[in-house]
């Protein structure tokens, strides 16, 4: 194994939880695994594991990413849980949802928050209540 794999896999698994990694590398099968140990290396070796931001603010970053892009359920669902493991409320992940609206706009921004929110339900993770209409 690489050095770079091995310095994904300890940032893929602060993320997600011991042993993570090697989870995603086995759920996939044939040349899907080099795939999934090529993301290990280049996300979490190289970007994860960069100085300037905690890995709590990348995670906020990355579902703003997400949200943006559209249709990445799964990935929202993961990064998620990576957010709540790095740190993050419940309230920075929903407003960081709700910040992209702005940028992406509604429909991606409710498609994305319903996923956020059922997978912090899912957790066991407190909501925050709904703020209301604003005078």
């Amino acid at each position: 194994m690489s050095e770079r794999l091995d310095h994904g896999k300890h940032w893929f698994d602060e993320v997600y939880g011991p042993s993570a990694s090697e989870g995603l590398v086995a759920m996939q099968r044939g040349r899907a695994q080099d795939l999934a140990r090529l993301g290990i290396e280049f996300n979490f070796g190289d970007i994860y594991s960069r100085p300037g931001l905690t890995i709590a603010q990348r995670e906020l970053l990355t579902l703003a990413s997400l949200v943006t892009i559209g249709g990445l359920e799964p990935q929202l669902r993961g990064h998620t849980k990576g957010a709540i493991r790095a740190g993050c409320t419940a309230e920075e992940i929903l407003e960081a949802v709700i910040h992209v609206v702005q940028y992406a706009g509604f429909p991606k921004a409710l498609n994305a928050i319903k996923v956020v929110t059922d997978q912090l339900v899912e957790l066991g993770v407190e909501l925050p209540e709904p703020l209301g209409p604003s005078d």
